[in-house]
């Protein structure tokens, strides 16, 4: 009898203790997703080693990604094992409104989703800015501002966000002014994505369903990304149709 009460108390407080996990948990995502959360400004390690270290960042072919949860720049909680739910691969590419480079790629990008958004989840994820005109780029070597020429010469301009509010304010903008195609989701305020994927400005990913990477690009390439989701749908065809 006695054991029974105490193996009873045993389980209500694992499940007491449970609940509490989960809240806590919750409630630290609420926390870290909320706008006036200030956010982290690092710098890249990719930079060393006169900027070949990209590769060496992020997650390679065949690795697990971290299902993270961001929001979108409507404020929708958006989590990657969710999104996969529907067994379509997930491609994910990031940018920013200050990056020259993701925006010089904006035309493919559109290009891309316009082919595959009904075959695939196609998220453009906005990262940390790459050339802020008040703070040090995240891409300097030199620990200093870098406005790119091309920056100028388009007349784009903005500081780095501070909180998490104004990143998203940010997202938002560089979606509408660039027309963009597919949902943008914004990189939370420790920069879980970018420090995740690699650190670099224009990634590109193509992810299995299970959450495995399928292709990785440090810099997103539309030929040959558009050739790897051919490859993608061209070997799940093989694998339904195979006794």
């Amino acid at each position: 009898m006695k054991s029974t009460s105490y193996l009873s108390g045993l389980l209500l407080l694992y499940s007491l203790s449970s609940c509490h996990t989960n809240h806590t948990n919750q409630t630290n995502q609420r926390q870290s997703l909320n706008d006036i959360t200030k956010v982290d400004l690092p710098l890249s390690e990719g930079i060393k080693n006169n900027y070949k270290d990209f590769n060496k960042l992020g997650y390679q072919k065949g690795d697990k990604i971290k299902d993270i949860t961001l929001l979108s720049t409507d404020g929708e909680r958006v989590s990657f094992s969710k999104v996969t739910a529907n067994n379509k691969p997930l491609l994910l590419i990031s940018g920013s409104y200050t990056c020259d480079i993701s925006r010089r790629n904006i035309p493919d990008i559109n290009a891309l989703t316009a082919r595959y958004k009904d075959r695939a989840n196609v998220y453009l994820v906005y990262t940390i800015d790459a050339h802020p005109s008040d703070v040090v780029s995240p891409y300097s070597k030199n620990n200093r501002i870098e406005i790119a020429p091309a920056n100028t010469r388009d007349q784009i301009e903005a500081n780095q966000p501070k909180t998490y509010g104004e990143r998203r304010l940010l997202a938002r903008k560089w979606q509408q002014r660039n027309n963009l195609l597919a949902p943008v989701l914004v990189d939370n305020p420790t920069n879980d994505f970018w420090l995740a994927f690699g650190q670099a400005p224009n990634m590109a990913y193509l992810i299995n369903p299970d959450g495995t990477v399928y292709d990785k690009q440090v810099w997103f390439k539309f030929v040959d990304l558009d050739t790897s989701l051919k490859d993608w749908f061209s070997n799940q065809r093989k694998n339904t149709t195979s006794p």
